[in-house]
């Protein structure tokens, strides 16, 4: 005996039943489906391998490290001197770094974006190297011209308004660039005068230890530029940066001594000028 056929829907005038799909009609639409199904899993992978390739993602959390350790400075800055100061010498330290980068442009020389070390300062990653001393020696004064504008520009803002917090400013401005041009590597000081002669570094190297003596700088910064000083101060005593690299005419040695040293001097009197006590 039969089962009884299920009962059909009934079916009112005007209404249209689509007939059942036959058995390989079934296996199509299902396909159909499926191959719909991995066609967009397909390009929501490859949307999605394109973006984790993109060099902008990579860029991206540069600048939220650059950005993260600038905020960094800040505050540990304020710890001592105030948020008001610890902007203002943050900034001063970026546009130094800023000054390198656009003489790093100019020459093609690719390099990272600025970070900040709380307590040590800020640095720029050089990607490639300069074609010659000559020019890492202008790459190099890039930094502390930018810087000693920046300064200046505190300078003139204290003589316009009056407020000593701008002359505070200026004066820190002026000697963190000073400092850089001790004529010692890694400082910028160190790089400019490598293309006058690298045996000036053996003198740098003295001349900070002598300046760390006599001014009691004794904290961590001084020791690791004189530990990086050493190994330079032996290589120039021992005459292996005389090479193609740092081969330079009369005129070229000259010119870098002359800016090098015409920096260094208005820098000195500039601090004697804006000379005022540091804001606690």
């Amino acid at each position: 005996m039969q089962a009884p056929a299920p009962a059909q829907p009934p079916v009112y005038e005007g209404e249209y039943i689509p007939p059942p799909p036959k058995q390989g009609e079934r296996w199509k639409t299902a396909g159909t489906a499926a191959v719909g199904l991995g066609l967009v899993a397909a390009k929501f992978k490859t949307l999605l391998l394109v973006l984790l390739n993109l060099k902008w993602f990579a860029v991206g959390a540069k600048v939220l490290l650059s950005g993260f350790s600038f905020f960094a400075s800040v505050w540990f800055y304020a710890l001592f001197w105030g948020w008001k100061f610890a902007l203002a010498f943050t900034v001063l330290l970026l546009v130094h770094e800023l000054g390198h980068a656009l003489v790093m442009r100019l020459y093609g020389v690719p390099a990272s974006l600025p970070y900040f070390i709380p307590g040590l300062g800020a640095l720029i990653q050089l990607k490639g190297r300069p074609a010659s001393a000559l020019e890492e020696a202008y790459v190099a004064l890039g930094g502390p011209l930018f810087g000693t504008l920046g300064a200046l520009a505190c300078y003139l803002t204290a003589q316009a308004t009056g407020d000593q917090f701008w002359m505070a400013a200026a004066y820190v401005g002026f000697f963190l660039n000073l400092f850089n041009l001790a004529p010692a590597l890694p400082l910028d000081g160190g790089r400019i005068v490598g293309a006058v002669s690298p045996r000036i570094w053996i003198f740098g190297l003295g001349a900070l230890v002598v300046a760390a003596i006599a001014f009691h700088w004794w904290n961590p910064l001084i020791l690791i530029l004189l530990l990086m000083s050493v190994p330079q101060a032996i290589a120039a005593w021992r005459n292996t940066g005389n090479d193609a690299y740092h081969t330079l005419t009369v005129t070229q040695r000259a010119g870098v001594a002359i800016a090098y040293f015409g920096l260094a001097g208005f820098l000195f009197a500039a601090m004697l000028a804006s000379r005022v006590t540091v804001p606690h």
